[in-house]
């Protein structure tokens, strides 16, 4: 889908995102991400009392093609997303971004894209020059290291790698380094890739196994890197301004007032969440810090520990403002008053591995407290709300600084020109992650060894209808399982609309949700784990789903092979 058909989607003006966050306030020439605030659909003159279009759901929800629901008394209470974010490191501005040699003795997976897609030929000699190692300033590097760096490897180094703090270590002629305050201060250490992680982590799967092409080894890092260089911009939503302070004032309330620093708007945050996660268990982005630094993190679940409605009286008393106000002070419409603390849960960065870190996701999940005041109208519609974290203590857990901003991710902008790397293409990456989760099981010595079926159903796909399509397969074959894999064979003209579901029997498993944004076909395998170990023996069906609207296709093929004892 591209240009008017992406309008048509969502009947408005869709903007391409292109985050700033773990970025700098620095030109993109000089290694650091702008931290300028995000293009945005649709802008405010700010927060004010209520919120405005820029904190306004609706425009959330459309984007989303989401129905939101905002009585309170009917939102759900608890949501998690039905498949797991990754985690991936934000490769590090400092470190040169993802042209970083993150694993000893190989090559960075730009350097490795360079030489299997760029047509890049590796010097004599290239292996023994040293890049820029900001942990040890004092050793030094080879200039000709980034002279004779592919195409992709040198626009990443020199455009959001670390080029400003190298250019300092020989300046003005310097023959040994010079490691001062002013190479330690060009790149902040906060700087990196976390707009692109976030994003990236809840469109595309995690890469699983090694792909090896002209004997260069991807590992899945490697391929997570070069996911996040193609979402360094991203067709995306942002609900809320960014607070670019860093000292945030408050009034004598405790209440801040800088607009940009007090939204997201509470009552819009508390929308959000109990839509996307509650009713639809969909994972959202945040930026968790409310002041200059962004941290964004894919949000994984939300849950209300608890929620009473109070009168005006104890609703200015938790505003800390006069009780005795017979008008609510901060929004006309409000009628009613809900006092919530919620629990969200969100992915943290982890380090750059050869293998996935989804197997391991509890330990990459933390928590964030947070406490706010819903504004309500008379027939319990929220309307706005606001925070109450330095204004009121829960009695028994802290509370956690409010977020600055909530968004929302489609896929990358392929379209986008300067913000992201010009010689990494997204068909290719694709390539090279749907490769890593599509590893053949090896041909057994024993061909009784392997069961395999496949039916053709060549089923259409009804547009945006959440029922989906459903197909089924028998399987009488009792013998136990050892590996299980599904195999599918979609045609479609957006495949980023679907949703593809597995049940046996009491099983079930969402294979892939809304993932690889404006391409075309879905040709690929999922190994489910779940099932090893197991009687093949069962019905298993599998069903393909389209949510949103537009674009079609059919399930043309599809079975179950697995390595059998």
């Amino acid at each position: 889908m591209r240009g008017m058909d992406l309008l048509k989607r969502f009947g408005m003006g869709a903007a391409a995102l292109a985050m700033c966050a773990c970025g700098a306030e620095s030109t993109e020439s000089e290694g650091g991400e702008g931290a300028a605030e995000p293009e945005v659909i649709g802008k405010g003159s700010g927060k004010e009392d209520a919120w405005d279009y820029r904190n306004n759901p609706q425009a959330f929800s459309s984007f989303a093609n989401k129905n939101f629901e905002y009585d309170f008394a009917k939102l759900p209470k608890t949501g998690k997303a039905a498949s797991a974010p990754w985690p991936d490191t934000y490769w590090p501005t400092y470190q040169d971004s993802t042209n970083v040699r993150w694993r000893q003795g190989d090559l960075s997976a730009l350097e490795k894209y360079d030489l299997v897609f760029n047509d890049w030929t590796m010097p004599e000699g290239f292996r023994d020059l040293k890049p820029f190692d900001p942990s040890n300033c004092q050793a030094g590097f080879s200039p000709d290291y980034y002279r004779k760096l592919g195409p992709a490897a040198k626009w990443m180094s020199e455009n959001k790698g670390n080029k400003a703090a190298r250019d300092l270590v020989y300046r003005d002629g310097a023959e040994t380094p010079v490691c001062d305050e002013k190479v330690r201060e060009a790149v902040e250490t906060w700087w990196g890739l976390c707009h692109a992680w976030a994003p990236a982590a809840i469109n595309e799967p995690e890469p699983i196994h090694p792909v090896t092409i002209d004997g260069v080894t991807f590992y899945a890092a490697d391929i997570k890197a070069l996911v996040q260089t193609v979402y360094d911009s991203s067709k995306s939503m942002i609900l809320g301004g960014r607070c670019n302070t860093k000292q945030v004032e408050r009034d004598e309330t405790g209440r801040i007032k800088e607009d940009a620093c007090r939204d997201a708007n509470a009552g819009a945050f508390h929308v959000v969440m109990a839509n996307m996660l509650g009713r639809y268990s969909m994972p959202i982005l945040e930026d968790r810090t409310f002041d200059y630094q962004v941290w964004n993190q894919p949000v994984y679940s939300f849950t209300v520990e608890q929620a009473t409605e109070v009168d005006l009286k104890k609703a200015h008393e938790l505003l800390r403002v006069d009780p005795t106000l017979t008008t609510y002070k901060y929004n006309a419409a409000a009628k009613r008053f809900v006092e919530v603390f919620a629990k969200v849960q969100y992915v943290t960065e982890s380090h750059a591995t050869e293998e996935p870190v989804i197997p391991e996701i509890e330990s990459y999940l933390r928590t964030d407290n947070y406490h706010y005041l819903l504004e309500l109208d008379d027939a319990g519609k929220i309307l706005g709300g606001e925070w109450l974290q330095g204004r009121a203590a829960h009695p028994t857990w802290g509370v956690s600084e409010q977020p600055d901003f909530l968004w929302y991710s489609i896929g990358p902008n392929t379209q986008s020109f300067g913000r992201s790397n010009p010689y990494v293409d997204y068909r290719k990456v694709k390539e090279l992650l749907e490769k890593s989760r599509t590893v053949q099981p090896e041909d057994p010595a024993d061909p009784a060894a392997r069961f395999s079926t496949q039916i053709e159903p060549g089923a259409a796909i009804p547009d945006n209808d959440p029922a989906g399509v459903s197909s089924q397969i028998s399987v009488d074959d009792a013998r136990v399982a050892t590996r299980v894999f599904i195999n599918v064979d979609i045609t479609h003209t957006y495949v980023g609309d679907l949703e593809i579901e597995l049940k046996k029997g009491d099983f079930a498993k969402v294979l892939r949700r809304k993932e690889g944004g404006s391409a075309d076909d879905l040709h690929t395998q999922f190994e489910v784990p779940e099932l090893a170990g197991q009687s093949l023996q069962g019905g298993y069906t599998l069903i393909v789903r389209d949510l949103a609207r537009i674009d079609t296709g059919k399930v043309v093929r599809w079975g179950v092979t697995a390595d059998v004892q």
